[in-house]
């Protein structure tokens, strides 16, 4: 992961793709019995990832620096140059094809393998 992130942005969003629960700080990552793993900041739940590898990111409304270094993180780990970003107090994603408007549960990832974003 990029020296960017910090560490918990770093062991999040390990143990989150590996399935794995993570407490620390304001973070905490949870893998429930029916397979679907959430990773959530201050309790609220900015990823969703489905037994079946589909994975959808939200600010939750909150779109402050911490919540967007740890889903930049995340779209990093999956490989995806798409990044989020603020213009003018309003959040996008930022694209090779430009800027998109933000929306949330934006699925980044379909199934393994398949990436969106």
């Amino acid at each position: 992961m990029n020296v960017m992130y910090n560490k918990i942005t770093t062991e999040s969003i390990n143990a989150f793709l590996n399935g794995k629960d993570y407490h620390k700080d304001n973070m905490s990552v949870t893998k429930l019995d029916d397979g679907v793993t959430y990773m959530r900041l201050w309790g609220n739940p900015i990823a969703k990832m489905k037994s079946d590898g589909t994975i959808s990111i939200s600010t939750c409304g909150w779109h402050t620096r911490t919540t967007l270094m740890r889903l930049n993180g995340l779209l990093y780990a999956l490989g995806s140059t798409s990044r989020l970003r603020m213009k003018k107090f309003e959040p996008f994603l930022e694209t090779k094809h430009g800027l998109l408007p933000w929306f949330d549960d934006l699925m980044v990832r379909y199934k393994q393998n398949t990436k969106l974003y």
